[in-house]
């Protein structure tokens, strides 16, 4: 009985060690495939992902990276544009669900709003510093 007791704790150990690693892996996984998003909106990030696929020349890349800084300009005013307008959509929302909602509800929407919108900032201030 105590053999058996003692293998059954080493597969219960066991696959609970590889359930966390399993996790913590595919938590990682998600977190790197998020970032990678975000760089592709950032001022350079589309830039220097076009440059990994491409893979200029030297004298290439001296010619294509005044493009990607123009394009950067254009990419931070639409980003711009679209958490502008996204904000102006949620102002109308709100004002709709105001009618139909309660203080507490509408309360709970402010403050999930404001988290997200805390968590996108960070993320952008985040990425300005260079990363």
């Amino acid at each position: 009985m105590k053999k058996r007791l003692k293998i059954s704790l080493i597969l219960i150990i066991t696959l609970l060690m590889g359930m966390a690693i399993g996790f913590l892996i595919s938590g990682r996984v998600i977190s790197q495939r998020i970032e990678k998003m975000r760089n592709h909106f950032s001022e350079t990030g589309f830039g220097r992902e076009i440059m990994h696929v491409i893979q200029p020349t030297q004298e290439q890349r001296e010619k294509i990276e005044p493009v990607f800084r123009d394009f950067a300009g254009k990419n931070r005013e639409l980003m711009d544009s679209y958490h502008e307008n996204q904000k102006e959509v949620y102002e109308e929302l709100k004002e709709e669900l105001s009618e139909i909602l309660n203080e507490e509800q509408i309360n709970k929407l402010d403050n999930h709003w404001s988290r997200r919108k805390m968590m996108m900032d960070k993320g952008r201030k985040h990425k300005r510093r260079g990363r």
